[in-house]
């Protein structure tokens, strides 16, 4: 299964990858706390997979756009792009259950 936004598509587990970044429920709050991220054990234990299949997660991330992976802090990090398409993605999902 896919989602897509106007200008991107995810899968399902690359949306539930950047759900664990999220620290807020609505758009604004994320947006104006600006510390959307997850670290590579939060990733691997979230999505039962191994680090090398989360790093590809991550590049595929990277590559669309939405966040960007910082060695350094071994945390991924979402771009304020990332954080509008999780949320276009939430509240869809939103709708579509009402």
């Amino acid at each position: 299964m896919t989602t897509s936004n106007s200008q991107v598509t995810l899968t399902e587990n690359e949306i539930a990858a950047v759900k664990m970044t999220l620290n807020y429920d609505d758009r604004e709050n994320q947006h104006g706390d600006n510390y959307s991220n997850a670290g590579m054990d939060e990733m691997t234990a979230g999505l039962g997979w191994n680090k090398h299949q989360v790093a590809a997660l991550m590049g595929s991330l990277e590559a669309k756009g939405i966040g960007f992976y910082c060695e350094e802090d071994d945390l991924f990090w979402l771009t304020p792009f990332g954080v509008d398409t999780i949320f276009d993605i939430i509240e869809a999902e939103q709708k579509q259950a009402a």
